[in-house]
């Protein structure tokens, strides 16, 4: 295959196949080294060109890396193509993939194991909902099923004539009898004596099609009186009513209940007294009537210090509108809302918070207060904030990735359009890094790429951009080029911070590195992804001329 070919099939395998796809060495002793990662992969993984020629253990947890080598040696095993399903962490959450390892033979010895990984979330998903659905219709069958036989509400069967023709396992609970006993019956011979009236009426009613509901007395085998809500339901088959279900649900322990609810504002404080999350209740003003002792403890300030005060008074000025927004919302549409903010502790500092507010309304439908509950989320933010951070940064130098890089690319130019502003971009590599990774090894390797990165940072200016593209490559933005002697500037000044000794754990040594430079033009904005080509071009030109110097082409002038 000429170059031309290899670097299509290479760019192809790259950039121009979406799913990840690695390329594995296998070594005679069966071990298995990284040799190639597309783009696709390391946007998903957050992997970078650092893994190449390292193995799984030496990139992964113990437990993934033997996950992934007994795969792959099951595929040395069968020789032949093997796929399996997997599950992995992402800054978007988990993802679902599936995965086709193809071992690659030279003389009939495996040298490579090409794993192509699909992602399949949005397939396992849609199985998950299929499944779903059918357990929920299996289970709405078990719970029809049951109804009758299970429910704890007494249930009778009666015909026309008001005759118990079956009653479910529950009757005999609330009236003493086992369903053999009072089948054939007459269901008023259950009511009590002041009741059998009512019972007639509304028996009546629903021999008409209208379902009834009343309480009243019933007569049970040996407890005596009991209070039931019976609701009269006609069986209606093919538009014609043929019996009447009677279900009587027994409310002794409910009328007991009621009169406990006259203590239910001393339990709803001993809740709140004890609960460590926020319980507020704010007025229809908005003023706090009402905080938990857990203030104390949370916010470090005392519960009187709180009453009286606009719920407002200690958030965040960037938060006050949308919670003020949220809280008429609420109101207004009779809906509970939930809010993420900043609230002021007693040290001065402001924490996250999450609320839950809900409405509360008088019998005339008048908003009357507001209990909010809230509970401390700092933890959680801090979390996600790493997790924001991870996706942007390259693991090992700590500076911005390729991801991040072109967004702000992208924002910049966009900035710039239409103004006098150009910008300056630096492309840059080590002129001698794989003689030191081959020698020093891989470790050592990532301590150079690292000092280089700091070398470089140690010599531009705050608003400038550096982020590491992978391998030893590094790109840097200066978003405010006045001219090209500025930039050559900086470029000298990288080439002899680089050509300083250099002391990597024990060992000391030499190294330049080369830079291609491009300077965009005001009146014929180029593209990011155009800007970096160009970059790199220059930066091929610089190595090709001796390496140890840049090379620069200026939009602008149409010079090199």
């Amino acid at each position: 295959m000429n170059a031309a070919a290899s670097r299509f099939f290479h760019n192809v395998l790259t950039n121009g196949i979406r799913e990840m796809v690695f390329i594995i060495r296998v070594d005679g002793d069966q071990n298995f080294y990284y040799e190639f990662l597309n783009d696709a992969a390391k946007e998903r993984t957050m992997l970078t060109e650092v893994v190449i020629g390292k193995t799984f253990h030496g990139v992964y947890p113990k437990q993934t890396a033997e996950f992934l080598t007994q795969k792959y040696k099951k595929v040395l095993d069968l020789q032949e193509v093997m796929t399996y399903e997997d599950s992995y962490e992402s800054p978007d959450g988990i993802k679902y993939s599936e995965t086709t390892l193809t071992p690659l033979y030279d003389n009939g010895q495996c040298i490579h194991i090409v794993a192509l990984v699909k992602d399949i979330t949005q397939r396992k998903l849609t199985e998950y909902g299929i499944q779903k659905s059918k357990n929920e219709l299996d289970r709405n069958k078990q719970k029809y099923r049951s109804l009758y036989d299970y429910n704890l509400d007494a249930i009778l069967s009666l015909d026309l004539s008001g005759n118990i023709l079956n009653g479910n396992n529950a009757a005999a609970s609330v009236f003493g009898y086992q369903t053999r006993e009072i089948r054939n019956s007459l269901f008023t011979d259950l009511i009590y004596t002041d009741d059998i009236e009512i019972a007639n009426e509304i028996f009546k009613n629903v021999r008409s099609g209208k379902p009834q509901m009343r309480q009243l007395r019933v007569l049970h085998k040996s407890s005596g009186v009991v209070e039931v809500i019976v609701k009269f339901t006609p069986i209606v088959i093919e538009g014609a009513i043929v019996g009447i279900y009677g279900i009587f649900k027994d409310i002794n322990d409910q009328i007991l209940l009621g009169k406990k609810y006259r203590e239910s504002e001393d339990h709803f404080r001993i809740i709140a007294d004890n609960s460590n999350d926020l319980i507020t209740m704010i007025n229809k003003y908005g003023y706090i009537v009402y905080v938990s002792p857990s203030y104390k403890e949370v916010l470090d300030h005392e519960t009187d210090e709180y009453i009286g005060q606009h719920f407002l008074h200690n958030v965040h000025t960037d938060d006050v509108d949308h919670l003020q927004n949220s809280f008429t919302h609420s109101i207004v549409t009779h809906t509970t809302w939930k809010e993420q903010f900043r609230q002021k502790n007693g040290t001065g500092d402001y924490i996250w918070s999450e609320l839950r507010g809900t409405p509360v309304y008088n019998e005339e439908e008048q908003f009357t207060h507001m209990v909010v509950v809230s509970r401390n989320i700092t933890l959680r933010k801090d979390y996600e904030q790493q997790l924001q951070h991870m996706a942007y940064h390259d693991p090992l130098t700590g500076l911005p990735n390729r991801r991040y890089f072109m967004e702000q690319l992208v924002s910049q130019l966009e900035t710039i359009k239409g103004t006098k502003r150009r910008l300056a971009i630096i492309m840059m590599d080590l002129d001698q890094f794989k003689t030191i990774n081959d020698r020093m090894g891989h470790d050592i390797g990532d301590k150079v790429i690292q000092e280089y990165g700091r070398r470089i940072s140690s010599v531009i200016c705050e608003s400038d951009l550096l982020a590491r593209l992978g391998g030893d490559e590094f790109i840097l933005m200066l978003p405010n080029a006045k001219s090209q002697q500025d930039v050559t500037n900086v470029a000298g000044r990288i080439l002899r911070v680089i050509n300083e000794m250099w002391h990597v754990e024990n060992n000391e040594f030499y190294t330049t590195t080369s830079l291609g430079i491009i300077i965009s033009s005001p009146y014929s904005p180029e593209s990011a992804n155009t800007l970096l080509k160009h970059a790199d071009k220059q930066l091929y030109k610089a190595k090709k001329s001796g390496k140890n110097n840049y090379r620069v082409y200026d939009f602008l002038q149409k010079s090199m």
